[in-house]
């Protein structure tokens, strides 16, 4: 049930009441004065108090139960001018040191001056009973902090909206207007959410010419940022970036180089020579791979306080517990586990990592050793959780993560305060990026011991550097590579096939008595609706399976017939068509609808979510849920996050996607009942080897491949890796056996 709407309006009016007001995001519902008719006004309003003059632009909607109400999309506002409007405005409490009475007395006495006076003559108030010389000093300071919130946001909404106007207030207060005219380029760097795109458009607006140097500097940044989260890369040949930043701005190769050396000069990027060529980086990126390696060449050194011998003794313990008999290569990376600081576990399904996990898991309970459980998403998370019988969170939630008032992720657990425990398990490593391993790292005491689970043949990171692959061709760490398949896994059809694609060779696609299916297809329009059956009516009825809960599509794709946009749309009108039950609310070209599937596609550390008693805070990206309430009124969703409960605000759905359908680097660390993967042509770079065994790797019951085999011969024989440019290799080389220089 859409909301009604009607057309775009603009009002005006004072101010007469405040009736709530959300000091973090600005959200502000009031009830002006127009032309003595009360209006409610709703919307992004920050800093507003009762007796401003306040102009906004918007639309006029029907609230359920307040009624007609006026949604504001843009505001202009201005203090007050008559000795009323005034009074309401001192009275309203936002100015220190002044409440109803004070405010009475200074409008006596100063009238249509007063707002003059505390501008520019506050030392007048003490002329007034009761207020001394040491509070006029206040009263005035405070109206002038007031006054330049004020001037600031006005300037602010000129150019970025009223959501994005706070943000960069709480960075720059009061000076924002003169920071921004001095450089607005800076605001890439210093608050999210200001891309480069956006600081170019004011920077244009506030007449800085296309060759300035603070936009040749921006503009090479903004190249190395795009090649971190485009394509992976933690820094760019010099040449190269030259190349990108010159064509990305429309300037001269010379003048960029001229910028470059400035970017270096001021510590910005920092250019190495490396692999034969000058690498440039973002100094964070760099940062955080200087930190990684030496933290890792550090903890490497550490073992636990007994002999060989006494490692077998204690997996022979771990056997007759797990009543199982482990393989040589399962041994060798029990026993580097404890007998080295750093070591990793690599093997594809079907291997025995889980098996190894447990294993060590009874070795350091044995001794006495806390340990933490942790890997990247929450999904991930609750599959160690599952088969360890063991707690394991996500690594931004072991590590308390949190956003700062200005946006920007930051850690509780670091060098200050770090981790209690001894050992860390650290499961699906493939999936971390350089960032977050510099955090988890940061957050390790010195004496500590890490274990890495992954499997390396998977795709890399989505953020910037290949970690996991890096330490594993260091020849730096106990390295142990499981490649045996388990009697057990063996009878997998889907386990059989994901190493063949592993290896090169074609699946096994005509057995029809397995856990992997493949049906031909070869147009888009026969293979959605083949998925669409599938998912509706076909599994659930062969299997009993759930459609939302048990089966998830997987595709290579965003874009295109059988990418995620056009599959969402398909299968949500499917699985949750339109009803006169199930309210709705249509935002960003997205209906959101009672019973929908939807995805988390960005971290955010301060949503609130309820599970029993249990209470917590944060959804993070790839967590999937339902949505089981929508609330036109109040303007929030209710999601269920695997039984977290969360209270979802509108205005967040930039942070959500419908999950009926999901790309393969999101389904990453993610194992489903049951996966269906339509392959048809898609982009080049996503036609690999390890994009398709990705996928094949996330079923755990059930895989149908549906599409051209001539695709996935493609894919299976396309052993092609984007090539990323990392420091890591590099700086291990540098820093063996000198670390302590380093850290």
């Amino acid at each position: 049930m859409a909301d009604r709407k009607y057309e775009p309006d603009s009002i005006e009016g004072t101010v007469e009441e405040i009736v709530f007001a959300n000091d973090v995001n600005g959200y502000t519902v009031c009830v002006i004065d127009c032309g003595g008719e009360p209006v409610t006004v709703v919307g992004v309003i920050p800093y507003l108090s009762a007796g401003e003059h306040i102009k906004v632009t918007g639309v006029w909607q029907m609230h359920p139960t307040f009624g007609r109400q006026f949604r504001a999309n843009a505001f202009e506002k201005e203090l007050p001018q008559d000795e009323d409007a005034i009074f309401r405005y001192l009275s309203s409490g936002s100015v220190r040191g002044v409440g109803p009475v004070t405010a009475r007395r200074i409008v006596d006495r100063f009238g249509s001056d007063t707002l003059e006076v505390l501008e520019n003559h506050p030392e007048w108030l003490a002329e007034i009973r009761g207020i001394t010389a040491a509070r006029a000093r206040t009263i005035g300071e405070s109206f002038c902090a007031q006054f330049g919130a004020r001037e600031a946001m006005i300037f602010l909404n000129t150019y970025f909206g009223p959501a994005l106007s706070i943000r960069i207030y709480k960075k720059y207060r009061s000076a924002a207007p003169d920071i921004i005219r001095a450089n607005p380029y800076r605001l890439c760097d210093d608050v999210p959410g200001v891309g480069f795109a956006k600081a170019d458009k004011v920077a244009s607006e506030l007449g800085f010419a296309s060759d300035c140097p603070e936009r040749l500097c921006a503009g090479i940044k903004h190249a190395l940022m795009n090649a971190a989260y485009g394509e992976g890369h933690c820094y760019i040949p010099r040449h190269e970036l030259i190349d990108q930043a010159a064509r990305l701005l429309g300037a001269e190769r010379a003048s960029v180089s001229a910028a470059l050396e400035e970017c270096i000069s001021q510590s910005s990027v920092v250019c190495t020579h490396m692999e034969g060529h000058d690498a440039c980086a973002l100094a964070r990126i760099y940062t955080a791979e200087r930190y990684t390696a030496a933290k890792l060449l550090l903890l490497k050194q550490n073992s636990l306080p007994f002999a060989l011998e006494g490692v077998r003794d204690q997996i022979a313990l771990s056997e007759k517990k797990q009543k199982i008999k482990y393989d040589e290569r399962q041994i060798s990376a029990i026993e580097a586990a404890v007998v080295s600081g750093v070591s990793i576990v690599t093997g594809g399904p079907g291997t025995g990592k889980t098996t190894v996990i447990n294993a060590i898991i009874d070795i350091f309970e044995s001794l006495g050793v806390k340990y933490m459980l942790a890997a990247p998403t929450g999904r991930a998370a609750k599959r160690m959780t599952d088969a360890c019988g063991k707690e394991a969170k996500t690594i931004h939630r072991m590590l308390e993560a949190a956003y700062s008032d200005e946006g920007v992720s930051v850690f509780g657990r670091n060098e200050e305060d770090p981790l209690g425990a001894r050992a860390f398990i650290i499961d699906e490593t493939s999936m971390v990026d350089i960032f977050l391993m510099e955090a988890l790292l940061r957050a390790l005491k010195e004496d500590s011991m890490v274990v890495f689970i992954g499997d390396s043949d998977q795709l890399p990171p989505v953020g910037p550097g290949n970690a996991l692959n890096d330490m594993i061709e260091s020849g730096l760490f106990c390295v142990t590579r499981l490649d045996h398949i388990f009697r057990q896994a063996e009878k997998s059809l889907i386990v059989v096939n994901a190493h063949r694609i592993n290896e090169g060779e074609m699946p096994e696609l005509r057995r029809r008595d397995g856990d992997f299916f493949f049906m031909e297809r070869h147009d888009s329009a026969s293979l959605k609706a083949l998925v669409c059956s599938l998912c509706s009516e076909r599994l659930p009825n062969a299997y009993g399976m759930d459609s939302l809960d048990d089966i998830q599509v997987i595709t290579p794709t965003r874009r295109g017939d059988c990418g995620t946009v056009e599959l969402n749309r398909s299968l949500q009108e499917s699985l949750n068509p339109p009803s006169h039950s199930k309210r709705e609310k249509r935002l960003h070209d997205c209906i959101f609808r009672e019973g929908d599937k939807i995805m988390q596609i960005r971290n955010n550390y301060d949503l609130v979510w309820n599970k029993g008693r249990e209470h917590g805070e944060g959804i993070f990206n790839g967590d999937i849920g339902r949505i089981t309430r929508v609330d036109t009124r109040e303007e929030y969703f209710i999601i269920d996050f695997d039984g977290r409960i969360c209270e979802y605000a509108f205005e967040l759905a930039d942070d959500l996607e419908l999950a009926y359908a999901v790309t393969v680097h999101k389904s990453q660390g993610s194992e489903y009942p049951a996966v269906i993967i339509p392959l048809l042509q898609c982009p080049s770079p996503l036609m690999t080897r390890n994009l398709l065994y990705t996928a094949v790797t996330r079923a755990k019951s059930l895989l149908i491949a549906a599409g051209d085999a001539h695709i996935m011969r493609i894919m299976t024989e396309n052993d092609k890796k984007a090539l990323r440019f990392t420091a890591l290799p590099y700086l291990f080389r540098q820093y063996d056996k000198k670390t302590e220089d380093v850290l």
